[in-house]
């Protein structure tokens, strides 16, 4: 077995393991210690980070378990344009708010504040990830289509501890690194003790839109001179 082959055999597995110990270890050993505090990003980032984690978990999910559905899907040119076209736009939002809160944090790390290393690096970590991805849809046409027929097998071969490796190991470089990627930010990510809220802050989105409205009903009911 070669080594390339042997990585994406193990790696994946590997990961996982590293995985489940480190958050084993934060749970257990420091008691669900977190990072440190930082300053929060602008509205604009915590909405494009909730729209952008959005729109790639659903496309890769969707992709990973009904394959058979999105090849009828990717059929189309048409359908793949704007399939293609979405996730573009979505992974630009992620990658614009990751690249916010990374700043957040690089700031807090200077500051001298506790707890910042670990989750620069994986926030760190997560923004090669994007610009890896970004940079795959740029370079190969109907990347959607790559994925489909690529990563969405290799990944269900991998849930049955059957993995199938040729696919993955024949595609060009910047597909590999992209995957090797995904697989140390999924080992690091415990480290870093950061909240789903850091990349997926609906709750906080949630609340500045009920709040908006709240002020418009205000504003409203003291135009007409009803009750504030």
């Amino acid at each position: 077995m070669k080594l390339t082959e042997a990585v994406f055999s193990y790696g994946p597995y590997l990961a996982g393991f590293a995985f489940v110990g480190a958050w084993l270890y934060r749970w257990g050993i420091l008691r669900n210690h977190t990072a440190g505090s930082a300053q929060p990003v602008s509205p604009e980032a915590e909405g494009a980070l909730t729209l952008g984690f959005a729109t790639l978990v659903v496309g890769h999910l969707t992709t990973a378990l009904a394959p058979n559905t999105m090849r009828v899907l990717l059929a189309d040119p048409g359908r793949v344009m704007v399939i293609e076209t979405v996730g573009m736009v979505g992974a630009l939002l992620f990658a614009f708010g990751v690249a916010a809160r990374l700043r957040r944090r690089l700031q807090a790390l200077r500051a001298g504040q506790s707890g910042q290393d670990a989750a620069v690096l994986v926030l760190g970590l997560l923004m090669l990830v994007c610009l890896s991805g970004l940079a795959l849809t740029v370079a190969y046409r109907w990347i959607t289509v790559w994925y489909a027929y690529i990563f969405a097998p290799y990944l269900r071969s991998l849930v049955t501890a059957e993995p199938v490796t040729a696919s993955i190991v024949a595609s060009p470089l910047l597909v590999k690194v992209h995957a090797l990627l995904v697989m140390a930010l999924a080992a690091l990510w415990p480290m870093a003790g950061l909240e789903l809220d850091e990349l997926f802050p609906l709750r906080s989105v949630a609340r500045r839109f009920a709040a908006r409205g709240d002020e418009r009903a205000r504003a409203a009911a003291a135009a007409t001179g009803g009750p504030a």
